[in-house]
């Protein structure tokens, strides 16, 4: 058989020696010809783009030295990468991003010699001498591939491989490799070689959503680029070729065989010593903390450890979530996963990460509870328990009460495709007793009631056969207003909205929360249940009722968003000024919408319920907590509904705990006092390391201060006998007792 074919060969040399060679040479340079035409018709097209991600890295280093440019220096929805969208909070810490991409453009000068050195001698040794193609790269791949037989070595200089990413589809073909060639030389007519090294490592795929060398820097060692050593810049350039088999992350023993291998390129490139890369080599074992089992193949390391906190940043989910969806609505989905925007928020990352860290213990607590009950239960009961620990969910809002800014935003145990709902302004429930202080003030301000009113706290039937019981089911009989509220009791919450009536109540709900007439008499009844909170509103709304006691009664429009960039750093939006006018126009039309005095008189009130026998008195009692504070906790019947909205002079907090299926009991005992208020008192107990709060705002004029007994409301007699004394209350000039206390007379 062969000895035939040797013979045909011989008899027909011209044949197999000329005419076939010359045909397939003639027929290649026909098709090459037709690749050059399509290449040609997209040449255009094709610089166009090349010149806009030169731009857009020149723009990078420029901005970076200080440089600016107009907004119509870029257009948002024509990128020719994709670019994160990053969120910041208050302090210019990212909280959170959006992208599809993962990549961060840097300059050139951010990118360490090694990690230039290393792709050179790997990927292109001859890249500084050749103008595109490299011929003697494209034989000496053929000869390594022969003598393997099977591929091993590409031929693509750096520049064909930025070609080949930029403008083709990334086939395997030799039509794809003739139009890169062509594409390459063009480039290289057009650019030096750093601006093309520069294109290339913000441009490559290192797995994982992570695209150039910034991003698979931070994603592999937690830090920028400009700070990698020569082995971390290695393992960087081992993985260009496939991540899916040479990233760290991917494949652990891969990435280091081929990491050596790129170390050993250094050396025969001559960028290197042996014994360098060996000592380099080794400290980087040691530094990643790179184990290996009895065979000598690695079983774990450090590498990578940074992908869910550096790399993938989301310390507000739910919060940054609602900035999405506005974004979205804003500038549309394209430019918000791929077009660079900055937006800077009004989030206090460091108080955030406590906030979020308190909510998930009081609503873990709660699961636990509900896991316990499970535990000592069987059949349908105990299922039901575990899908009560399951749906526990809880949310905390914390607001600037005078300007509106959200600081801290946890809208839930967690994020996820089942789980979006945010808590925070989605979730409407019933309040409980954490809505009386709205009533009380209402009282205050159409003089109905002082802190020392008394009323008859006793069970009693109201109009229309409204029969509220007290929560412990206990009765005091006579007691002041401020020890009433402070102790919660519902019986006198009730008598007092049934002597001041609805509609000063009415219109600090309507004003307050912006509600027009439908959906006020839509959401909220003329019963006297809505003195115990049997109306829905969310934490967000609670936090905003609060935020007016607190800064004087003052119209207030909570906002996260303060403004957002776009990737030249131009302003495109100021969410924060519209916001701002908003607020102005509504104070000047509204005016006040509770009297400051009537608002202080309020707190002065609420600051009891930290007191011995108020209901948060237990959740402050062991912490150090030095400074004013308010708040008033709230639960709903069959112990659904945990609420507690807490106050410091330049903080409201409404944190709320229940079960996200709606009106299931959180367990018996399980009220406002014992779940949230403890989560608000860890959040605040933790937030003021560095600078306390002050006092509360109280107006100038028209307000006294009282010590009063509290069990007649009046005053007592210094030095007096009686037993239960509130110092400093505030009233009403001209409302304070003017007599001193009957019931405690020293004898």
């Amino acid at each position: 058989m062969v000895q035939d074919i040797i013979e045909w060969v011989l008899s027909h040399k011209k044949t197999v020696f000329i005419y076939i060679p010359v045909s397939v040479i003639m027929l290649f340079a026909m098709y090459t010809g037709l690749v050059y035409l399509s290449w040609d018709r997209n040449r255009e097209e094709a610089l166009n783009k090349l010149f806009k991600y030169k731009r857009l890295i020149d723009h990078t280093e420029e901005l970076r030295e200080g440089y600016s440019y107009s907004y119509s220096d870029i257009d948002l929805n024509a990128k020719v990468v994709d670019i994160p969208t990053r969120i910041y909070d208050r302090n210019n810490e990212i909280i959170g991003e959006f992208f599809e991409q993962k990549r961060e453009i840097v300059p050139y000068s951010y990118i360490p010699k090694w990690l230039v050195n290393a792709v050179v001698a790997s990927e292109d040794r001859d890249f500084y001498n050749h103008r595109g193609i490299s011929y003697k790269g494209i034989f000496r791949a053929f000869l390594v591939n022969i003598a393997h037989l099977h591929v091993v070595q590409g031929g693509s200089t750096i520049t064909q491989q930025l070609a080949k990413v930029l403008f083709t589809d990334m086939e395997r073909s030799i039509k794809r490799k003739i139009y890169e060639s062509f594409c390459a030389v063009e480039i290289e007519k057009r650019y030096d070689k750093l601006d093309i090294l520069s294109m290339y490592l913000n441009l490559i795929y290192f797995g994982n959503g992570a695209y150039g060398v910034e991003a698979a820097s931070k994603m592999f060692f937690g830090k920028s680029v400009k700070e990698l050593n020569e082995t971390e810049c290695a393992m960087i350039v081992a993985a260009i070729s496939n991540p899916l088999i040479y990233s760290p992350l991917a494949n652990l023993n891969n990435a280091l065989n081929k990491t050596k291998r790129i170390m050993q390129s250094m050396v025969d490139a001559g960028y290197m010593k042996k014994e360098t890369a060996e000592y380099q080599y080794s400290r980087f074992i040691d530094k990643w903390d790179i184990r290996f089992d009895e065979s000598g193949k690695p079983v774990s390391s450090m590498i990578g450890s940074f992908i869910l906190s550096s790399y993938r940043v989301n310390r507000a989910p739910l919060f940054n979530e609602q900035i999405r969806r506005i974004l979205v609505e804003k500038f549309g989905e394209d430019v918000v996963k791929r077009g660079g925007l900055s937006v800077y928020t009004t989030i206090d990352g460091a108080k955030q990460d406590i906030a979020l860290k308190a909510l998930l213990a009081g609503v873990l607590q709660q699961r636990e509870h509900h896991l316990g009950l499970a535990g000592k239960t069987r059949g349908a009961k105990q299922q039901q328990e575990r899908d009560n620990a399951s749906n526990i969910e809880g949310a905390l809002i914390s607001l600037n009460p005078y300007t509106g800014e959200i600081i801290s935003h946890v809208g839930g145990y967690s994020f996820s495709t089942q789980n979006q709902i945010d808590h925070v302004s989605q979730s409407f429930r019933q309040p409980g007793s954490s809505f009386k202080p709205i009533v009380y003030a209402a009282a205050v301000q159409d003089r109905d009631i002082t802190p020392s009113t008394i009323f008859n706290d006793e069970q009693r039937v109201f109009e229309g056969g409204y029969a509220p019981k007290n929560y412990n089911g206990v009765y005091l009989g006579r007691v002041t207003v401020r020890d009433a509220l402070c102790r919660s009791i519902n019986i006198v919450a009730v008598e007092v909205l049934e002597k001041t009536g609805y509609s000063t109540v009415f219109r600090i709900l309507q004003n307050g929360l912006e509600l027009s007439d439908g959906d006020l008499h839509t959401r909220f009844g003329r019963t006297l249940s809505l003195a115990l909170g049997a109306y829905e509103v969310s934490p967000l709304e609670n936090s905003v009722l609060y935020s007016l006691l607190v800064n004087g009664g003052n119209f207030i429009k909570p906002y996260g968003m303060r403004y957002v960039k776009d990737y030249n750093g131009n302003i495109v939006w100021n969410n924060e000024d519209e916001v701002r006018r908003h607020t102005e126009e509504k104070r000047v039309k509204l005016g006040k919408i509770i009297d400051p005095r009537a608002c202080s008189v309020t707190v002065s009130m609420l600051r009891g319920v930290f007191e011995d026998g108020g209901t948060a008195y237990y959740a402050v009692k062991n912490r150090k907590i030095s400074f004013p504070i308010a708040g008033k906790t709230g639960t709903t019947s069959n112990y659904s509904d945990a609420w507690f909205v807490g106050c410091t002079a330049d903080l409201v907090t409404a944190v709320w705990v229940g079960n996200k299926k709606g009106a299931i009991s959180l367990g018996k005992g399980r009220a406002g006092s014992v779940i949230s208020a403890n989560i608000w008192a860890d959040y605040t107990a933790s937030i003021y390391n560095d600078e306390a709060p002050g006092e509360f705002m109280v107006p100038e004029d028209g307000i006294s201060r009282q010590t009063i007994c509290l069990d007649s409301g009046l005053v007592p007699r210094e030095p007096g006998p009686c037993p239960r004394t509130a110092v400093d209350v505030l009233f009403y000039a001209g409302t304070e007792p003017g007599e001193y206390c009957p019931l405690h007379v020293r004898k």
